[in-house]
């Protein structure tokens, strides 16, 4: 039988509780009873000790044990003076005339006060006692002899002439004690079952107000396994389930913009591999049916075409590769300004007709080196070439400036109008997004060229970004981490 999480954490309180409980008395009994034994040994050697004086009294007055041993009386009232009868003298024994005196009546006078109740001490220990004279031969009491005694002598002027003995009395002895320990334990366990009780209804508060936030994020878990992206969950809670449930709700919203990227993916793949597959197919009938002659023009129209479908499967095909962080294979510190420079010039007759005018601000002249494949770098710069040359109204301007510093590079390529829309710039990064689908098809694009761009500049540690330029257009911003060389 599976228990579910809120029972688990239920019982594990529960019993936590209980067992706390449980050990909590077990020691309180082991406790209340051996402080209970040392306040009767210390309230037994108090006793013993105020007897050894009355001892040490009758000795001296008497010059001996001979009072004691021959009238019990006389140990007995040394040991039990407190139980005269009410409204007489307590008798009281003296030593100068080695007789008891016998009580005498005690006037009450009207509404005086009566006499102190006798006062029972909180152990007896007569039935335990035993006084034997220095030569250790019994004088009272019981004479019984276990090994377990308590044995003090009885002193007359430095001078040792007895000593009594003191049978240690068992633990717990009297009924009455029993009746204590047990009624301090009861009540422990009264306690206990109370709290046993709080404890209880706490940990299944607890529990429901741990787990709802739980339950919500499992919930959410299987909608999202069937696909359900917009699912979101709410935990109104600053601790660590608050922080797991924005992260689910972080995860859930990248799996929807993912999903929604993904179908337009899709359609968008779909769509452009149609339309070049629509003009071969339309062309290519036309062939066949005779409507058109298969010469030269006609041959350089289907090829047109066919580079059209190979640029897009190459482009889709780097993406791929760049998914798996496969591009920069051959990582070199180059020149990036050297690059940069020869790019340009092996576009320069591209530039010229599309009548799109250079403003080279690249003034540096000692090497600006950075970690990156050569081959790469140049196609990140081709792309962004292309970019301008497609979308850029003729006449126009590109501007390219570089600056540097001790930890990086800045390269910047502005171009002028048209420029692009605030609310657009952030998806011009994303696959096959065009802000014009019908002038990209017609100047040859794919909508790949800024997201291959941005994959190869970030797995080499930079970044890239897009902003409306001074000139008009849009600018284009690529920073790159130096290498030690040349810094």
């Amino acid at each position: 039988m599976r228990l579910r999480l809120g029972y688990k954490l239920f019982l594990t309180v529960l019993a936590t509780s209980l067992l706390s409980i449980v050990l909590m008395s077990a020691v309180m009994r082991y406790f209340v009873q051996r402080d209970f034994e040392e306040f009767n040994q210390k309230v037994e050697m108090e006793r013993m000790g105020e007897i050894i004086e009355k001892l040490s009294d009758v000795y001296r007055r008497d010059s001996g044990w001979r009072s004691l041993a021959q009238d019990p009386r006389v140990f007995q009232q040394i040991l039990r003076p407190e139980f005269a009868p009410h409204g007489m003298d307590r008798p009281t024994y003296h030593p100068e005339n080695r007789e008891l005196k016998p009580p005498s009546r005690i006037e009450r006078l009207p509404g005086g006060p009566h006499p102190p109740h006798p006062i029972m001490p909180p152990v007896r220990i007569e039935p335990r006692l035993a006084v034997y004279d220095a030569r250790h031969r019994l004088v009272a009491g019981n004479p019984s002899a276990l090994p377990d005694q308590i044995v003090r002598p009885v002193l007359v002027d430095g001078r040792t002439v007895g000593y009594v003995h003191l049978k240690k009395r068992q633990a717990l002895s009297t009924p009455l004690e029993r009746d204590f320990v047990y009624r301090q334990t009861r009540t422990f366990l009264l306690t206990g079952t109370a709290v046993l009780i709080v404890a209880a209804i706490s940990a299944y508060l607890f529990s429901r107000h741990l787990l709802t936030p739980v339950r919500q994020l499992t919930q959410g878990a299987h909608a999202l396994a069937l696909r359900k992206f917009d699912t979101r969950v709410t935990v109104a809670s600053s601790d660590e389930l608050g922080q797991l449930a924005d992260d689910f709700n972080r995860m859930a919203q990248t799996l929807e913009r993912h999903e929604q990227l993904h179908r337009r993916w899709l359609s968008d793949i779909s769509h452009e591999l149609r339309t070049p597959l629509a003009v071969l197919k339309g062309e290519i009938e036309a062939l066949i049916d005779g409507v058109r002659r298969l010469d030269d023009k006609n041959l350089q129209s289907l090829h047109a075409e066919v580079l059209v479908l190979e640029k897009l499967v190459q482009d889709l095909h780097e993406l791929s590769v760049a998914d798996t962080q496969g591009l920069s294979t051959a990582l070199e510190a180059v020149d990036v300004i050297a690059v940069l420079r020869d790019s340009l010039s092996l576009h320069a007759s591209r530039f010229s007709q599309s009548g799109l005018k250079i403003v080279n601000e690249l003034a540096h002249e000692a090497p600006v080196m950075v970690l990156a494949d050569r081959n790469r770098l140049a196609q990140v710069f081709v792309n962004l070439f292309e970019n301008s040359i497609r979308y850029t109204y003729s006449p126009g301007t590109l501007r390219i400036r570089a600056e540097t510093d001790q930890n990086r590079v800045r390269l910047s390529f502005d171009d002028s109008p048209p420029g692009v829309p605030e609310e657009a710039l952030d998806k011009l990064f994303d696959r096959l997004y065009r802000l014009d689908p019908s002038r990209s098809r017609k100047g040859g694009g794919s909508g790949l060229g800024l997201a291959i761009c941005k994959s190869l500049v970030e797995s080499w540690g930079g970044g890239i970004r897009a902003m409306p330029s001074s000139l008009g257009g849009l600018t284009v911003e690529i920073v790159l981490p130096r290498t030690r060389e040349g810094v």
